[in-house]
């Protein structure tokens, strides 16, 4: 036998040990997918399936030629035709781990390849500032893998974003909301996205139905930090600034118990949060308001001044409180204890108030509360200096 018989032979004995029980049809596929020649790639897979349609194999370089095509339907901005062959390519994919589970790896290489790449141009563009063209990547990340609910959620917020940058354009709002529904419908459990379904609700002045989402999120989800943060922000809108104070505690209390050091910082402005909302005058839990506060304080290098004023004012807000439970009590010794109380909300009012304009000589609110907090006292002298110095800082003189 001649030496080019030989090597003509082994040449063929080796492509018969690499394909194994390969037919010709997928074997053909493969080169011409190599080839980029997609379309007869699809032919000649289909026409093989004709005589062996339990071809798993068959199934997944269908896959790959859909998806190839679409990469290509994408370089000539075809990205509806791009979306549809996504779809097929997917649909293939799943036809092929119904048949052969051992693909699994294979499959899966190949759904985060078209995945990874889709939404990494979303993101890009997104960044770039161009929505139109993170959308369309967006949607063709969804396509190429429907299992994964994160491009339609990127794109809802992105929308919500436009939204929010448009003065909540119920228009653009309303998109966000379909598309959050449109997953929903297949993924019902997505609490992420009903978070963000409520949201929108809420932003579209649909705060009720809002409300009953999140309510049912807490529920089932006691220690989720974002959602509580949501429905803090809702709560505020919905003029319920306790509940919105409670739920900012718990979250800085979560923030306090873990072993994440990023969330450290976030304590200090939640404390801050939530102690206004507490401080706020149809709340009046005054003295957690000052424990806040004070809690703020001892995580700054150095008092700043807007945090010792909220701190000041909460002093003589309570204190004014105490005075007018004092002058409605009747009972001799609780009135003896409101009184003493009073007291001392105005005078640690006194004392918060002169350490702030000690460091902080033009505060004008600080010389005013400072005042007040004296007039309360009686302190006739130290109120006429300081509100003479309010007076001259607010250009009342």
């Amino acid at each position: 036998m001649s030496a080019k018989k030989i090597l003509v032979l082994a040449g063929m004995l080796a492509l018969i040990v690499i394909a194994g029980c390969r037919s010709a049809h997928v074997t053909s596929a493969i080169i011409y997918i190599d080839q980029q020649m997609f379309d007869k790639a699809i032919d000649v897979l289909h026409e093989g399936l004709d005589y062996s349609p339990d071809e798993a194999e068959a199934y997944f370089y269908l896959g790959e030629a859909h998806s190839k095509k679409a990469e290509e339907d994408i370089r000539d901005n075809g990205y509806l035709a791009a979306s549809r062959n996504y779809g097929m390519a997917y649909d293939y994919y799943k036809k092929t781990l119904e048949m052969e589970p051992t693909l699994y790896e294979k499959v899966q290489e190949s759904l985060l390849y078209s995945y990874i790449m889709q939404s990494n141009n979303a993101k890009n563009e997104y960044q770039a500032g161009f929505y139109e063209a993170a959308e369309g990547y967006f949607r063709l990340a969804y396509a190429s893998l429907p299992d994964s609910v994160a491009p339609i959620k990127n794109l809802a917020r992105m929308k919500i974003r436009l939204a929010m940058e448009n003065d909540n354009d119920p228009a653009i709002l309303d998109e966000a909301l379909a598309l959050l529904d449109q997953v929903l419908d297949v993924n019902p459990g997505a609490y992420e996205l009903l978070s963000d379904k409520a949201n929108v609700l809420s932003r579209l002045d649909r705060k009720p139905e809002a409300a009953a989402i999140y309510d049912d999120l807490l529920a089932n989800h006691p220690d989720d930090a974002a959602l509580m943060i949501d429905i803090a922000n809702l709560s505020q809108e919905q003029g319920d600034n306790e509940r919105a104070g409670d739920l900012l505690v718990r979250v800085m209390n979560i923030y306090e118990n873990d072993d994440d050091m990023a969330n450290d910082e976030n304590v200090y402005f939640l404390a801050l949060q939530a102690g206004a909302f507490y401080g706020d005058s149809r709340v009046g839990r005054y003295q957690e308001a000052i424990d806040l506060y004070q809690k703020a304080l001892s995580l700054e290098d150095m008092p700043t001044e807007s945090t010792l004023l909220g701190k000041l004012k909460l002093h003589h807000d309570y204190g004014k409180k105490l005075g007018e439970e004092y002058n409605a009590e009747e009972e001799a010794v609780a009135k003896a204890d409101l009184e003493q109380r009073t007291v001392e909300q105005f005078q640690t009012g006194v004392n918060v108030g002169n350490a702030l304009v000690s460091q902080y000589f033009e505060s004008v609110n600080g010389y005013f509360y400072l005042a007040e907090c004296y007039r309360m006292l009686e302190d006739e002298a130290n109120y006429n200096m300081h509100m003479d110095s309010w007076r001259k800082l607010s250009g009342m003189e």
